[in-house]
């Protein structure tokens, strides 16, 4: 009989980012605890709350105290430090620093579901058979069963100067084409960036690396640039063929996305230079000419298109900000 993991050492803690989606966390929460019950590690529950006003907060209390076997722990944000980097970066050091006997890290969103403990064991597996690893995410899904994406390779200074939409249509962000691999039966493939929705972190690969750079990029490309760290290390990436991980935000996008076109830019930008070189500088003029001709598109849109209206918005920001490195 498979001994209770509520009473095993924590091996594995789970790092939550929650802000203003109550309903999401909810689902998130029970069908997570639900399949950790089950599995077999020990394992906890830390939850960065950012300042939620949609009583996510409360819910969270309310669990923890009718649940204390879950071993769930809630950290409030404060205001200079709520960025999505900064949450993972200190409930990761707060799962570090309270539970000695953890080994892995899985960073799991509001938007994320698992159906069932498998996943983790097979990623745990895996990490413990194939120790050039830093971590494994899986091939996810939304509810209605349609894939979702959960990679990409490294991006390239040409499929950002093409912009998203052109670059998705030439393929240019899909992940690597890394042969598929079985091992202990086990699906999986390394690919050079694992979004995190979600990822199991060996804890010795983000100790290493030094976690998020919350400074540089709070909300998006944080995730890029940890693993183009960790390659530079000497660290590779794997994905898990799953069937029991989902990502769907239910349409319900997060507060943080709300100016999510120019911090893709500003931060993708950024990114570039840092991996790619300073001569990514030289991509200004061409940036410059792609927002002016959205900008034209859009503006014939708008009219008729509220949701071309903003987007024009955006673009005009843009316009004036590409020279100064979108800021």
């Amino acid at each position: 009989m498979r001994e209770d993991s509520r009473e095993l050492p924590v091996e594995l803690v789970t790092i939550i980012n929650s802000f203003n989606r109550r309903s999401l966390l909810e689902r998130a929460v029970t069908l997570l605890t639900a399949a950790l019950r089950s599995s077999r590690f020990g394992s906890a529950i830390i939850v960065f709350e950012a300042g939620s006003n949609d009583g996510s907060a409360e819910f969270l209390r309310t669990w923890r105290d009718n649940n204390p076997t879950d071993n769930l722990t809630v950290i409030d944000g404060a205001a200079a430090r709520s960025s999505f980097s900064d949450g993972v970066n200190l409930a990761c050091a707060a799962a570090i620093s309270r539970f000695a006997s953890c080994r892995w890290l899985f960073l799991y969103e509001t938007d994320n579901c698992l159906t069932s403990a498998g996943p983790l064991e097979k990623a745990v597996a895996l990490l413990e058979r194939e120790p050039q690893l830093a971590a494994a995410g899986f091939t996810v899904k939304q509810h209605d069963g349609k894939f979702y994406g959960y990679g990409m390779r490294f991006p390239t200074a040409l499929s950002f100067l093409l912009g998203q939409n052109l670059g998705a249509i030439l393929n240019l962000h899909a992940p690597n084409d890394s042969p598929w691999q079985l091992s202990d039966g086990i699906r999986w493939r390394t690919c050079d960036v694992i979004f995190t929705s979600p990822l199991l972190i060996r804890r010795e690969a983000w100790e290493q690396s030094g976690g998020f750079d919350a400074t540089n990029f709070p909300f998006s490309e944080s995730d890029l640039d940890w693993a183009w760290r960790c390659a530079k290390l000497g660290w590779k990436m794997a994905v898990l063929a799953s069937d029991n991980a989902i990502h769907d935000n239910l349409q319900q996008p997060s507060a943080w996305s709300a100016n999510r076109a120019l911090d893709f830019h500003r931060n993708r930008f950024r990114l570039l230079q840092r991996h790619r070189g300073e001569h990514v500088a030289l991509l200004k003029p061409f940036l410059f000419v792609r927002h002016g001709l959205e900008a034209m598109i859009l503006a014939r849109r708008s009219a008729r298109d509220p949701a071309a209206k903003e987007k024009l918005a955006k673009r005009k920001q843009m316009l004036r900000t590409v020279w100064n490195n979108y800021s």
